[in-house]
């Protein structure tokens, strides 16, 4: 054996079982956590999306918006039209208060943006809920 030992080395030590299952249980841990963490964190109730948007001179563009929320929250969402190098040419924030009801309600916004130059698309740059809802 001591031959063998001289020309490959010693075996390699194995895990012990405790140091196994510790392993074990700390993985599933973190993958709980992780999953609970996408499941809430995507849950932030709030969502938007663009719809359409339309161009109508160089100095005027419209953008046709969903935005989803809970009806006690108010929203903010800043919504942009953008030149063909991406830089933004208008710029407004929409606020989107608290409406009857319970639960999401979804709402289809028309947002007319004036602009400092010809656009060649319109829509949503970010929402947020406001602090005081």
């Amino acid at each position: 054996m001591s031959s063998l030992t001289n020309r490959y080395g010693s075996p390699k030590r194995r895990l012990t079982k405790r140091t196994r299952a510790t392993l074990i249980v700390v993985g599933l841990a973190a993958l709980i956590l992780g999953a609970l963490y996408l499941t809430f964190a995507s849950t932030s109730g709030m969502d938007y999306k663009d719809n359409s948007f339309e161009v109508h001179s160089a100095t005027s563009a419209t953008a046709t918006v969903d935005i989803s929320k809970g009806a006690s929250a108010t929203v903010l969402c800043d919504v942009r039209a953008l030149n063909e190098s991406y830089a933004i040419v208008g710029w407004k924030t929409l606020v989107l208060g608290p409406t009857e009801g319970k639960g999401m309600t979804t709402t289809r916004v028309v947002v007319d943006l004036r602009t400092e130059a010809l656009s060649t698309t319109a829509g949503i740059e970010s929402c947020r809920l406001a602090k005081d809802s």
